[in-house]
């Protein structure tokens, strides 16, 4: 029987928290499952050497859909926070207006990417008639946009990096080449058990949440998580250009390796800018809109 067939036997909804059974299954053990796995050191990582050992610091950063103003903001505050690498987690296009632009930095200064849905969309890898009108419409005005050299980079991106220590996925580990959503326990629930590790990051969604297993599975909207103590955890970053939590300003995580901790940065950029780019490249009136409020 499949997962939504289950019945209480085998899980119970307490309050908040959500008990999982206590089998789980690695994301690859299926050879199909879209995922690529990197060794625990990366030979570009370059960890520094702090007293007591080393201490790699990741700037994690996602949903950038093609705000260059956003991004820019992003790159610059992480060259302040002393990270040894950024990770991109996908839908580097889609809505924004500098989709090519984006395409090009995040190569530039991201080795480790995974392919978002826009991403595939793109490429018309995915059919796009789900999408709302807007989407649709900013996805076939961005396939005109990009190069055939970037467009064949989006198309070689995986869907699922494993860095041996965590993971890192669009949406969900639960068939990533349908980017499901995790926004309650049992969504998380359904990634936790496909986890080989005990950390994934996500983004997808455009709110930053992280969803935390002790005993249950409850979920922290808070900027700082804390790992220690905690069997799972999944963390979604936010959006870097699209963020949808009531909050305008940019979203990206930085991951302590050596603290066992992720905190959730929020900082402003030039939102006007970038919707004004929006509406001169004749792209819907509600995709600058939306900037202006963070929804």
């Amino acid at each position: 029987m499949g997962q939504a067939g289950r019945g209480r036997s085998e899980f119970e909804i307490l309050g908040s928290g959500f008990i999982p059974p206590r089998t789980s299954r690695g994301c690859f053990d299926d050879p199909d499952a879209g995922g690529v796995e990197v060794g625990r050191d990366p030979p570009h990582l370059k960890p520094h050497w702090i007293e007591g050992g080393y201490r790699v610091r990741y700037a994690i950063v996602s949903d950038v859909h093609g705000n260059k103003e956003a991004l820019d903001a992003v790159i610059e505050r992480i060259g302040t926070l002393d990270c040894d690498e950024i990770i991109c987690l996908g839908d580097i296009v889609g809505y924004g207006a500098e989709p090519g632009y984006c395409v090009e930095r995040i190569r530039e200064i991201s080795k480790v990417v995974v392919a978002g849905n826009h991403d595939y969309a793109a490429l018309g890898k995915i059919n796009i008639d789900y999408f709302n009108a807007h989407a649709r419409r900013a996805t076939l005005w961005t396939r005109e946009k990009l190069t055939p050299e970037q467009l064949q980079y989006l198309n070689d991106l995986p869907l699922v990096v494993n860095m041996g220590s965590f993971t890192v996925v669009h949406g969900s580990l639960e068939s990533p080449e349908l980017f499901d959503y995790i926004q309650t326990s049992y969504d998380a629930f359904l990634t936790m058990q496909k986890m080989q590790n005990s950390l994934c990051f996500i983004g997808h969604s455009h709110v930053p949440i992280a969803f935390l297993l002790k005993d249950v599975i409850t979920f922290s909207l808070e900027p700082e998580v804390l790992l220690a103590g905690l069997a799972k955890v999944i963390v979604n970053v936010g959006s870097v250009g699209q963020p949808r939590d009531n909050n305008p300003l940019a979203s990206f995580a930085v991951y302590d390796v050596k603290e066992a901790r992720v905190d959730i940065h929020r900082i402003p950029y030039d939102i006007e800018k970038s919707a004004e780019k929006i509406l001169e490249a004749g792209l819907p009136e509600f995709l600058a809109e939306r900037l202006m409020v963070g929804r």
